[in-house]
């Protein structure tokens, strides 16, 4: 390690929800890494709402520290993405660590790692276990990758590196940040990832089932177009489908003795139902035009923002 301290001003900005038995030696880690490493930082904490000790843990840690420790208070929980963005547009360093997870799950040096490779003119760059992950993340990405226009395939992150550049691209984008990866993803900026190995080969996202799921909906109706293709292929399944029964209609009205009144009526509901489908198909897509054209407006609510 380099005995001279960087002279880059960087900003940690740290997830907590009811983290306190954890969130006193994940900040003593980070800050004794940035310590060695940068002149100038700080340290923002953004509380979701903790039901716990957290706070007070956050509280002590940081009565006799040097560098400041930025506490947010959120005015109810409201979830990782709006937490994190809260905290991040108080930040003022040049370069800005997201720790979504006040855990340590990672190798000491990645802290480092991260800083080095950034040097290399990237402006984002994540920390990833190596494993596989859950299987239901898997899905997630798979699907998601497949559907989106991104540069770079999404994967589960530990934490993450961002440049000012960076930052300010993805604000002048969009007012809202709603799913991180995707929107720096998005920047067009270079990118890339650093990988680990977790403890006991393992990764797993201490988000909840519901957060997760809602995340992983909102994501993919905003930045892929997979409403859309479904859409899209029903409306040809329901094609064929009309053309089918119409050819039925058409042979048995010609040859058997069908039921009076069948023969329009099954036309009608072939007809009616190819138009449903394809009708909702252009009304997918218009509203995914209407996303991207004008975002949803970012909406989180801050209690307190306080200087330790």
């Amino acid at each position: 390690m380099n005995t001279e301290k960087e002279k880059n001003f960087v900003s940690a900005v740290i997830y907590v929800r009811n983290n306190e038995t954890t969130i006193g030696s994940f900040l003593d880690h980070v800050y004794s890494r940035f310590d060695a490493l940068f002149s100038d930082f700080e340290i923002i904490c953004v509380n979701d709402a903790s039901e716990d000790n957290s706070e007070e843990k956050i509280r002590a840690f940081s009565a006799d520290k040097n560098h400041a420790v930025t506490l947010v208070q959120m005015g109810y929980p409201q979830g990782t993405e709006l937490s994190m963005n809260a905290g991040e547009d108080i930040a003022i360093g040049d370069f800005v660590y997201e720790f979504d997870l006040a855990e340590q799950c990672w190798p000491e040096e990645m802290i480092e790692s991260l800083y080095r490779k950034m040097q290399e003119g990237y402006d984002i760059i994540s920390a990833c276990p190596d494993g596989k992950g859950r299987l239901s993340s898997r899905l997630f990405y798979g699907i998601f990758n497949k559907y989106s226009h991104l540069n770079i395939r999404l994967r589960t992150e530990a934490f993450r590196l961002v440049s000012r550049r960076a930052i300010n691209r993805v604000a002048a984008m969009t007012n809202v940040r709603l799913y991180k990866k995707a929107a720096n993803a998005n920047t067009g900026l270079r990118q890339t990832y650093l990988e680990f190995q977790p403890p006991g080969n393992s990764y797993k996202d201490r988000k909840s089932s519901k957060e997760r799921r809602g995340l992983a909906m909102d994501s993919l109706i905003l930045f892929t177009d997979i409403g859309y293709k479904i859409a899209f292929i029903m409306s040809i399944l329901m094609l064929v489908f009309a053309a089918v029964v119409g050819i039925y209609t058409v042979v048995i009205y010609s040859t058997g003795h069908p039921v009076e009144g069948w023969t329009p009526i099954m036309i009608f509901l072939a007809i009616g139902f190819f138009a449903l489908f394809a009708s909702l198909t252009f009304v997918i897509k218009y509203l995914s035009l209407i996303l991207n054209l004008n975002f949803r407006r970012q909406r989180y609510i801050v209690q307190d923002v306080e200087k330790l």
